[in-house]
């Protein structure tokens, strides 16, 4: 069965949702648990890291003042965890999803996409550490946007999924990423990744 992608509306229509931490994440979670559409749920998922970059950057504004020095060898630690964190990012969008069944599938593809999160973060967060050591706000910034950067390279997107399905189909595989995602049981569930 062939299933139409969704969009990112669903997605973000309740963004509001991820500006309130800890009201939102509640509802999130419940919603996210509820939701059937698989990439719907990855999607949220990706649009809820997105607010925790504004969060920092607003706690660390009382921290430390935008053009503060603190050495060149912080801003150039800044710059090489941005470097890891692109690199990454495009690391995990090369690598090859699991074929053996539309489960393993949609899992590998899930996989990938939360190790890319993983190293996407990593740029934002040395960033943030930065500012804590001494650097001015602007080096969080900069890994923020290095960070961004890695997101929208590993982003769910529907030509992200188009790409990936043309590697699936030159592998001789009859399997559809887009039917395997949107199927995906959420955690918990029969099928599903283990709840937590």
């Amino acid at each position: 069965m062939s299933h139409e992608d969704p969009g990112w509306r669903p997605a973000i229509e309740d963004v509001w949702r991820y500006l309130i931490p800890i009201l939102g994440g509640v509802l999130r979670a419940r919603d996210t648990r509820r939701e059937a559409n698989g990439l719907v749920r990855l999607r949220r998922e990706f649009v809820s890291f997105i607010p925790g970059l504004l969060f920092f950057l607003i706690a660390l504004a009382f921290i430390a003042p935008f053009d503060r020095e603190g050495g060149t060898w912080l801003s150039g630690s800044v710059l090489v965890a941005g470097l890891v964190s692109i690199g990454g990012a495009l690391w995990v969008r090369g690598r090859g999803l699991s074929t053996a069944s539309q489960e393993a599938l949609a899992g590998s593809y899930q996989v990938a996409f939360f190790i890319g999160i993983g190293f996407a973060e990593l740029a934002a967060l040395w960033g943030a550490v930065v500012v804590i050591l001494g650097g001015g706000l602007w080096l969080y910034m900069l890994g923020a946007a290095f960070t961004l950067v890695s997101l929208w390279l590993i982003a769910p997107t529907a030509r992200d999924i188009a790409r990936r399905q043309r590697d699936i189909t030159a592998s001789g595989s009859p399997l559809s990423l887009s039917d395997a995602l949107v199927e995906m049981p959420p955690r918990g569930q029969p099928g599903g990744a283990p709840s937590t």
